[in-house]
């Protein structure tokens, strides 16, 4: 009875020990994929063409916004992981990583996303409304001047978060998370 008992605990251990190995594979394996297709998704938006296909076809705006909610939901399981090994390892790049990914969480939330892209939607809607009588304006206030105004915010935005995302997947091979 003390041999089956012994037996069944040694599986246990043996099969959580694999699981959590698979588990973090997994997780730096979707981190990496999920950087990878948000910086596809990335050029994409940095146009007003993108734009305007975020702000026109509801498919590929639910497609964007959950990949970024994808991105936010694994970067917190990566942070709740990494808040519990710094307790025991003192290692530098777990404490980049911690403040990198509060930088990205706190800076550029999906909330803050979605109110920026909903004012550069609005921008562009009044842009369109407006393009007869701003086609033969020129400076700031043309069509074309307006437009190259809101690409401008919209490639600084979308390159802060394409950063932080870069950054975090770099610092996920750093620390061999797979």
């Amino acid at each position: 009875m003390k041999r089956i008992s012994i037996g069944i605990l040694f599986l246990i251990v043996s099969y959580l020990a694999v699981a959590q190995e698979n588990e973090q594979t997994s997780l730096g394996a979707t981190i990496d994929k999920l950087s990878y297709d948000w910086d596809l998704e990335a050029d994409n938006l940095n146009s007003y063409d993108g734009l305007s296909k975020f702000c026109l076809d509801k498919d590929y705006r639910i497609g964007v916004i959950q990949l970024l909610n994808d991105i936010h939901h694994y970067d917190s399981v990566l942070y709740d992981r990494l808040t519990k090994a710094s307790r025991f390892n003192k290692d530098k790049e777990i404490d980049k990583t911690l403040k990198e990914i509060s930088k990205f969480e706190t800076g550029y939330s999906l909330k803050d996303f979605i109110h920026f892209l909903h004012e550069e939607c609005t921008t562009r809607s009044d842009i369109e409304k407006h393009s007869t009588e701003s086609r033969n304006d020129i400076g700031s206030n043309s069509y074309d001047g307006q437009v190259y105004i809101v690409e401008t915010e919209l490639n600084k935005f979308i390159k802060h978060i394409t950063k932080r995302v870069d950054h975090i997947r770099e610092h996920v091979h750093h620390l061999h998370i797979k």
